[in-house]
């Protein structure tokens, strides 16, 4: 901030020293008129910065919200069909043999499953326990290839090397490679498409297809080095190994056979355990229901953080200003109070500085209005599946209340009449058509513009208001350059009368 203190208290100027005045402390009272031209300029731009602080604090509130409940990709989107479309898959008894879920693509009904066989891929294993002591090869996975204890020696090649294929892949190591390491290359390898594992329990290696069931296999070469082949390190053999198995069941009588034991089908997602046929329990039974819980809590929460979004943004608009009673402080107040009594006075100037906002108060309308007007191509609002307003004189006043045994009721009734009533129509459709998540996302999404515009006005009338207080800077230059050539004029005329004054008087001390 401009001042009569930072620009005119210099060293190089020579006041008072006749007249004994303290002339700086003059000049700037008598600019202190258009300091304060100044001062009330640069209020107004400590105003627009904290308007627009809070205009991006509402911005990023309201974002998140949006990212979260209106978008595809958020993490509780109100727009998947799944947070509508729900099933639950229960068994009877406790049975192990298999896991069920459902997608939101499932069918009600019963299911009824038999278990002949379990998938299982390709793998080879070493003929018998590797290790020198018949214990481990090593205590830790750290330990390097050639530090580890084979009963059939690991032997490198000229260079120190061994090298190996599996499934066509070719693999080098040397002989510092740790055996940790030699593991996570070959099991990270997508070509190779093996996990190989070494088992202290067993003190033995295996590697075993990460696909394929029946068609599986392991293809094992040995270039160089013994760590496969006859006598080899690992007691593992060169060759083709082709020992998968697919799984076999039976879903409702109809055979299947797939090449894992997790699969889908019609929307039902199966893990198959263990085998059931030849058993006690040879049948599993499932029934798939609709599940209407996990809607009623999606839309539970979506209401709760949207009133939590309401209630903030009304206490904004509502809030009392106080701005005439506490602008923004000068550079020459708060030097004159405590950091304590700045943030109290800043506190209170920043509290109203979008009360009664237009913008703000229309995003809380229109918000609100998205539950009571025609939604989805349905012809109702959010009132005929439990949804309505507190009352105005409760406490509930002003926020969105949920009715959950109505919004279960109106579920088991007519499902899709629901799913349409939210997530009905497009952003783009007319607003009977669009469903009620649309048009929150909408309003939302047309607050966002208008605040960002918003933002841009006040950064606009910034740059206005620092023009002006250049203009009020020169203006202030000019002004004490005035007042101090006329108190260096006075200091002049004091200097020829006191030197007069001294000739006078020596003249009569002759």
């Amino acid at each position: 901030m401009s001042s009569v203190n930072s620009i005119y208290s210099s060293n190089s100027r020579i006041t008072g020293l006749y007249s004994d005045l303290d002339t700086d402390a003059l000049v700037k009272s008598m600019c202190s008129g258009q300091q304060s031209k100044i001062d009330k300029q640069e209020q107004k731009i400590t105003r627009f910065e904290w308007r627009n602080e809070a205009m991006k604090g509402v911005i990023d509130s309201v974002k998140e919200f949006s990212n979260t409940y209106c978008s595809v990709l958020g993490t509780s989107s109100m727009l998947k069909s799944s947070t509508y479309t729900t099933y639950s898959v229960t068994s009877e008894g406790n049975s192990k043999a298999a896991v069920l879920t459902a997608s939101s693509s499932a069918m009600t009904g019963d299911i009824s499953l038999k278990i002949h066989q379990l998938a299982k891929n390709a793998e080879v294993a070493s003929s018998g326990r590797v290790s020198a002591d018949g214990v481990e090869i090593s205590s830790s996975n750290t330990a390097t290839l050639a530090d580890l204890s084979f009963a059939n020696k690991l032997v490198f090649d000229s260079n120190n090397q061994i090298s190996f294929a599996i499934n066509g892949k070719t693999f080098t190591f040397s002989s510092d490679t740790t055996l940790q390491n030699m593991i996570n290359t070959i099991n990270t390898d997508p070509d190779a498409n093996v996990t190989m594992k070494y088992s202290r329990l067993t003190d033995s290696f295996t590697i075993t297809a990460d696909s394929g069931g029946a068609d599986s296999h392991v293809s094992i070469v040995n270039f160089s080095g013994n760590a496969f082949g006859e006598n080899s390190a690992f007691q593992i053999n060169s060759g083709i190994v082709r020992n998968g198995r697919n799984a076999k069941a039976e879903i409702n009588s109809v055979v299947v056979e797939r090449n894992s034991n997790k699969f889908s089908i019609d929307g039902i997602n199966y893990e198959l355990k263990k085998v059931t046929v030849g058993t006690e329990e040879e049948t599993v039974d499932f029934t798939v229901s609709r599940d209407f819980s996990s809607t009623v809590d999606a839309v539970k929460n979506f209401v709760d953080a949207l009133n939590n979004l309401i209630t903030k943004l009304s206490d904004l608009v509502n809030a009392r200003d106080y701005s005439s009673d506490y602008p923004p402080l000068t550079e020459a107040q708060k030097k004159e109070m405590s950091e304590e009594q700045i943030k109290a006075w800043e506190e209170k100037a920043k509290s109203g500085l979008l009360s009664r906002d237009r913008d703000i108060t229309g995003l809380i309308s229109n918000l609100k209005n998205a539950f009571f007007s025609p939604a989805g191509g349905t012809g109702k609002n959010a009132a005929s599946i439990g949804i309505s307003t507190g009352s105005y004189f409760g406490t509930d006043r002003g926020k969105i209340l949920l009715d959950t045994e109505a919004l279960t009721a109106a579920l088991e009734k007519n499902p899709d009449q629901v799913l349409s009533m939210f997530v009905g129509g497009s952003s783009s459709a007319p607003s009977e058509q669009q469903g009620i998540i649309y048009k929150i996302r909408n309003t939302m999404s047309n607050y966002l513009t208008t605040a960002g515009n918003s933002i841009s006005t006040n950064e606009e009338k910034i740059g206005s208001v620092e023009r002006q207080i250049e203009v009020l800077k020169v203006k202030l230059d000019a002004l004490a350059d005035k007042y101090y050539e006329k108190f260096a004029a006075m200091e002049t005329a004091l200097s020829s009368l006191n030197s007069q004054a001294f000739y006078l008087g020596q003249l009569f001390m002759n």
